[in-house]
This record gives structure tokens, C-alpha cells and sequence, in this order.
């Protein structure tokens, strides 16, 4: 059960990465972000022990489903690697694709060398993964078969691991990054025990607690890709939540601007799109407010605005439309503060000044609410 809870995690996250890729324009990072997720997912399912004889019985090769697991660990290693190198680095785009199509190379030559060193060797009596581990790692012509993927994973793994914590901060895509990080190194650390254990020096730990780390490292992996969509999901309804005051009422204002469009998708696009549809509906307002008033429309800089802070600022346009609401509309334009106003100041970028006024606007709301009551 605990195995199918974790390959399901990580087919999720998978999921979300090949619905991401189909919405947005395929890149280099997306593709082995997917691969390296997918593969991971496949290891966690590969070991679940009905799955296991299943292929056996149809490859009619005994424990092959082993030698499988070991070659989509290479390629979730190498698809880490070419995801955090290529999202790392700062070359042009047709050298980033050849330094990854070498990683690549790299990684089909050892799973090649993987599958060839199992299938020359003597076949084992039929046993469960954990059981087939524990007898080919101690076993001296056996255990050489498994030093050319364990040496890659932690190779690779641990470039990952580097970049990983280089690049991790505090921001959204930061934090998932670090948790993919902590489990990048569970893998590390798991993949260290198989490699000692195949070379004969391991008493410390038992196979079982080493399978037992690597599966806690695929549940790590899996939060760490779920992470920025968590977030994002609840993000972006806190942040339609805000809007909704302000969004209702530009479009009792402006019910013609957005016509066509069909709010689908992504909620963190929809949520882009209402902001957008805000942003229209006030440049619209600005517009009749300032009417025939070419010198105030033409104005290059206002004075008090240059003394007026951002939450200041975000909070006179928010008081301008709430003042014109019904039929007082008219009578507000009089308190419009002017269209530079309307520009979001240089530490803002344009969905922060939107959701700026947004927050003004529905306290403004709130406070309205209470006054009545």
C-alpha cells in the first residue's frame, strides 16, 4: 500500500509536469523534470511484489523487474541532472541542448551496460526484490554489475544535490527546490549503502532499512514537485478571493471588456486573466474620468505622488472607484487622482499592483459592510 501511495505521488506530480508542458511551450527542463519523475515513479512501482512476478513471468526472465528498476533509477538520475544544469545555467539554448543530449548519451550507455551484465549473467532462482538484493550485493561477480549504476547515480545525483542547495531561497520555487534537494540526498545516501554493500564492507545496515531510506526519498521527491503547485493552487485562490470586490465591479462598470474570453485552464491563468480584465477596466474608468481635461490627461509627473507611498497610493485609486459606485460615479471622477496613479510604482510588477488595489479596495469594502451593520 505505502508503495503505491508513493508511485501515485509521483505519477501525480508527473502529471501535473505533462499537463504544465502540454499548456505552455515544451522545454528542455519540463522534459526532464518528467522524465526524472516518471522513472522515479516507475522504481517505486517495480517494486511492488505482484507487479514484480507479473514481468517476470511475461519477460520469462526471472528478477528482470530488478534490472528494470535499476535503469529507471539512471534515468531519473539523468533526468535530474539535465533539469537542474539546464535551468542553471546561463549558456545559449543550442549549447544547453547538446550538453544535454551528451548527459543523456551518458546515461543510455550505462543502462545499456546494466541490461547487458544481467541478462550474460546465470539466472537466479525467482525471489522478491528485497530478497534479490540482499543475495547479488554480497556476492562478488554479481555485485560488479551493479558498480557502473550506482557509480552514475551518485555522480549525477550529487550534482543535482549541489546545484540544488545553491540555487534554493526563501521564494515559492525555492522552497520546492529544497525539498526536491532533501530528497535527492535520501537517494545519495541509499544509492552510498547499495555501492559499499556491493563492494563488501557494510554491517551497519540492513538491505531493508536502505530500501526503506530510498522509498522515504521518493516520498521527499514527490512533496518537493507537488510543492509549487500546492501553493500555487491556494495562492491563487487567496488571490481570487481579493480581486472578486474590485473584479464585480469593474464589470458592472465595463461588462463589455473581456468579451470573448473564455476564463479555462489553470486557475493560476484564470486568476492572470481577471487581473488582466481589471486592469483594462481601469484604464477604461481613467479615461472617462478625465473627459475633456487634456492638461491633467497630459501631465508627465505629479508631485504628490512622488511623496506618496506604494499602500498609500494603491489605496486613493481603490477610494476612487469605491466612491463611485451606483450612481455617484460621476461625482467621484472629481477625486480621480490622476492617470500617472494609475501606473504601478518600480517595485511593483503588474499582477502585484493589481492585487495592491484589490486589497485596498476590499477593505474598503469590509469597512462600508460594518459601517451599515
Amino acid at each position: 500500500m505505502i508503495i503505491w501511495v508513493i508511485a501515485g505521488l509521483l505519477g501525480l506530480a508527473t502529471g501535473l509536469r505533462i499537463g504544465w508542458a502540454l499548456v505552455n511551450k515544451q522545454s528542455l527542463v519540463s522534459a526532464a523534470m518528467i522524465l526524472a519523475l516518471g522513472s522515479l515513479g516507475l522504481v517505486a512501482a517495480l517494486n511492488w511484489q505482484p507487479l514484480t512476478l507479473l514481468l517476470d513471468t511475461m519477460l520469462r526472465w526471472n528478477n528482470v523487474s530488478t534490472v528494470l528498476s535499476q535503469v529507471a533509477l539512471i534515468a531519473c538520475a539523468a533526468g535530474s541532472c539535465v533539469m537542474i544544469t539546464s535551468a542553471s545555467s546561463s549558456r545559449k539554448p543550442a549549447t544547453i541542448r547538446r550538453i544535454a543530449t551528451i548527459q543523456y548519451l551518458i546515461a543510455a550507455a550505462i543502462a545499456a551496460v546494466t541490461l547487458i551484465a544481467f541478462f550474460l549473467s546465470p539466472q537466479q532462482p525467482e525471489m522478491a526484490p528485497e530478497e534479490y538484493l540482499r543475495r547479488t550485493l554480497g556476492d562478488g561477480g554479481s555485485a560488479l554489475a551493479w558498480l557502473p549504476p550506482l557509480l552514475y547515480v551518485m555522480f549525477a545525483l550529487s550534482l543535482v544535490v549541489w546545484a540544488g542547495v545553491r540555487h534554493s531561497n526563501r521564494t515559492r520555487r525555492g522552497r520546492a527546490l529544497f525539498v526536491f534537494t532533501v530528497g535527492i540526498v535520501l537517494i545519495v545516501l541509499a544509492s552510498a549503502f547499495f555501492l559499499l554493500r556491493a563492494a563488501g564492507s557494510t554491517g551497519f545496515i540492513g538491505v531493508g532499512s536502505a530500501a526503506t531510506l530510498l522509498g522515504c526519498a521518493m516520498l521527499v521527491v514527490a512533496s518537493g514537485s507537488l510543492l509549487p503547485s500546492i501553493e500555487d493552487w491556494f495562492g491563487a485562490r487567496r488571490e481570487m478571493r481579493v480581486i472578486r470586490p474590485l473584479l464585480e465591479e469593474m464589470h458592472d462598470r465595463h461588462p463589455n471588456v473581456g468579451i470573448g474570453v473564455r476564463p479555462r485552464g489553470p486557475l493560476l491563468f484564470r486568476v492572470a486573466e481577471q487581473m488582466s480584465l481589471i486592469s483594462d477596466a481601469l484604464y477604461l474608468e481613467a479615461t472617462r474620468a478625465l473627459g475633456a481635461d487634456v492638461e491633467r490627461a497630459s501631465r508627465a509627473q505629479d508631485p504628490e505622488l512622488a511623496k506618496t507611498s506604494p499602500n498609500e497610493q494603491a489605496r486613493r485609486i481603490a477610494a476612487w472607484i469605491h466612491a463611485g459606485r451606483g450612481g455617484d460615479r460621476d461625482a467621484a471622477n472629481v477625486n480621480f487622482p490622476g492617470p500617472n496613479w494609475l501606473r504601478q510604482p518600480a517595485s511593483f510588477s503588474d499582477r502585484e499592483w493589481i492585487l495592491a488595489i484589490a486589497s485596498q479596495y476590499r477593505a474598503l469594502e469590509k469597512s462600508a459592510d460594518v459601517a451599515v451593520v
